[in-house]
């Protein structure tokens, strides 16, 4: 009765960092969130859609154990040690028994460890069912990065310290398996924490800590109003690709360029974001809420088609579901019901900038003699005529208006 009376209790840890995605944001496309192969951890434990593939869970663990020469009594004291740390990781009561859990987080654990070691080190791809069938891979690979699929990166860690020490650390070894999220090539340093792989993918995409010039922009934002691409384009605002791997690194340069680091659209990416920032609107201040002012400012820059293929053309969107009106419509999907705070939106300076540079009458001026007269070398010969033969005409009436005098 004292176990189920302490699994049941209310949550109020601060250890707390793996969620189940709040219903107003998981409402809008729910598969985004959810397992397509493989439950990990508690949240779809059991569930019967995920059972065919319980029995290469197993086979994965038993063959861990064999590599690392570790017996089961060993791995489960392990596991037992951090049974009370591990509960409070998750956001709710987790109505399991003990023996339950931790088995499945043993075996969930021996599973990705030995994923990890055959994708990273080869030498069983060829025989291996998940490795060599790309459909299965890629669902896996989806499956491994959802808030709700995870398992305490400490379990891993704890069972994994058991192994030969001429492996690489399980940090290293997690680095190599999402390798191809980690764009601004960050390293394992022992400093480098993370609380799961969700975490992880978050900090990938994010610069630990925000270059010093972006906390000026953390003040309040009076007018939200910001103008889509199109009108910038209208107003003479030059739209350039950023060589930065960090999603955040926008700038508005020399008050005319807006540098946008690239941003791959594919049939993947919906899901990493949306469970990215599900994570942060769970977990994080919203002084931390990075990713989520992210797609919030860009879907207000990209709100029509238009915009979108204007951020196509100049290489800053590399769009890969086909025509841009899907991914006008993703970007406004993504941003339903997440929060944003209006006193501390990330982007807020530069988007008063914006908003100064389409109000100033000038700037609308010069793009359109830019883009009406200037454009093409004849146009501008004859435009360049045309104002010489009325500078001339006006020089002629002025002096036969004096000499009539």
């Amino acid at each position: 009765m004292r176990e189920m009376i302490e699994r049941s209790m209310p949550f109020a840890s601060p250890e707390c960092c793996i969620y189940r995605v709040p219903e107003t944001i998981a409402n809008v496309n729910a598969k985004a969130y959810k397992p397509r192969l493989v439950s990990i951890g508690p949240f779809h434990y059991g569930l019967k859609k995920y059972k065919a593939m319980e029995g290469q869970k197993w086979q994965y663990a038993d063959a861990y154990l064999l590599r690392a020469r570790l017996s089961v009594e060993q791995c489960d004291e392990a596991v037992r040690k951090l049974e009370k740390k591990a509960r409070n990781s998750y956001a709710e009561p987790i109505m399991l028994s003990s023996d339950v859990f931790a088995t499945m987080l043993l075996v969930d654990a021996c599973f990705i460890i030995e994923l990890f070691l055959r994708s990273c080190l080869g030498g069983q791809k060829n025989q291996d069912l998940v490795l060599r069938v790309p459909r299965l891979f890629l669902d896996l690979d989806h499956d491994l990065i959802l808030l709700e699929n995870q398992v305490p990166f400490f379990i891993l860690e704890e069972i994994y310290n058991l192994s030969p020490p001429s492996f690489p650390t399980m940090l290293e070894l997690t680095f190599a398996y999402f390798k191809g999220y980690n764009k601004q090539n960050k390293q394992p340093q022992p400093e480098f924490e993370i609380k799961h792989f969700t975490d992880l993918l978050r900090k990938f995409h994010i610069q630990l800590a925000p270059a010093p010039a972006h906390q000026f922009q953390r003040k309040r934002m009076e007018n939200f109003s910001l103008p889509r691409a199109t009108e910038l384009d209208a107003a003479g605002a030059i739209f350039e690709k950023d060589s930065s791997q960090c999603w955040l690194d926008i700038q508005f340069a020399n008050n005319k360029k807006l540098k946008i680091p690239q941003l791959e659209i594919n049939d993947g990416w919906e899901s990493l974001i949306r469970n990215l920032v599900a994570f942060e609107q769970c977990h994080c201040l919203q002084r931390e809420y990075y990713l989520s002012d992210y797609i919030s400012f860009i879907k207000c820059l990209a709100k029509t088609p238009k915009d979108v293929d204007l951020f196509v053309q100049n290489g800053i969107i590399v769009n890969w579901l086909g025509d841009n009106e899907p991914v006008s419509n993703l970007l406004h999907r993504v941003c339903a019901n997440i929060v944003i705070s209006p006193s501390m939106f990330y982007y807020s300076g530069l988007c008063e900038e914006l908003i100064a540079y389409c109000k100033k009458p000038w700037n609308s001026y010069k793009a359109t003699l830019k883009r009406d007269y200037f454009k093409k070398p004849w146009r501008t010969a004859t435009t360049i005529a045309v104002v010489v033969l009325l500078l001339l005409t006006c020089m002629q009436t002025i002096t036969s208006i004096s000499a009539k005098k």
